[in-house]
């Protein structure tokens, strides 16, 4: 059987050297579907990162596989479907699901204690008890 045109142009790609995002990408979109597969089976996206970079697969940086993540796997579909929060890297350099922006959350989500202005506020006409 033929071989699909993903798989045909990622080894085009992979012959005529091109700059290294354009091989970067070809090579992450070639593998797509089964880093999609390992990330719904519950991998860790650095798990899978690093294991695909001891296979010589992909020879590319974390940050730029987690972006990759992001942006063809985890990014809200076309269609109006819900998807997965994108990947961030904790502390421990284990990927986390980002949570979603106070813009982002429904109004039932905004807690007001959490919106009220807590600190120091400045009143730019002074008081005249406080005033040398």
């Amino acid at each position: 059987m033929a071989k699909s045109l993903s798989a045909r142009i990622a080894e085009r790609i992979a012959r005529k050297k091109p700059a290294g995002n354009v091989r970067n990408r070809a090579a992450f979109l070639a593998l797509r579907g089964e880093v999609k597969q390992a990330i719904d089976d519950g991998w860790p996206v650095k798990t899978i990162w690093e294991t695909l970079h001891d296979e010589e697969k992909v020879a590319f940086s974390y940050q730029a596989f987690r972006g990759y993540v992001n942006r063809l796997i985890l990014s809200p579909p076309a269609n109006g479907e819900t998807a997965p929060a994108p990947v961030v890297a904790d502390q421990s350099g284990q990927a986390a699901p980002r949570s979603a922006p106070q813009s982002a959350r429904t109004p039932a989500e905004w807690k007001p204690e959490k919106l009220a202005a807590t600190g120091f506020t400045f009143n730019r006409t002074p008081k005249k008890e406080d005033l040398l």
